[in-house]
């Protein structure tokens, strides 16, 4: 699995499509997930997701809260798209909690999965094209 996911990860790289930035614990450097910006195709179209991943025995601490809503953020500052997404699957009621918190609405059901959206509010086209 760890393969698959360099893999996965060496190839939104290199294909201009987003990556996940390493989560650490300031006092003692250990890795407690990634977080990052990330290009999906929703409906045939491509939008800026907010993705992230903590490691179990940082779950509840708030740390996908923090840290997703720095990727907001910095995403609507910098101007990278009008909207923002977090896809999340159906049976993963603590990143809709995230996803909730961090300003973001349902959007949509897509099979196993939920879209949930927020909008920035600035009336400029969309950086993020399909």
């Amino acid at each position: 699995m760890c393969q698959v996911w360099f893999d996965k990860s060496h190839h939104r790289f290199a294909n201009n499509l987003g990556v996940m930035n390493v989560l650490e614990d300031k006092k003692s450097g250990e890795l407690m997930g990634q977080c990052g910006l990330l290009l999906q195709t929703v409906n045939n179209k491509q939008r800026l997701e907010i993705g992230y991943s903590i490691l179990p025995v940082f779950w509840e601490r708030g740390y996908a809260s923090e840290a997703t809503q720095k990727c907001k953020v910095f995403a609507f500052k910098n101007r990278l798209a009008n909207s923002l997404i977090s896809v999340v699957h159906k049976q993963n009621v603590g990143s809709e909690k995230v996803a909730v918190r961090n300003g973001m609405t349902l959007e949509r059901r897509m099979g196993d999965f939920n879209v949930f959206s927020v909008t920035s509010g600035y009336k400029t086209q969309e950086k993020v094209t399909s």
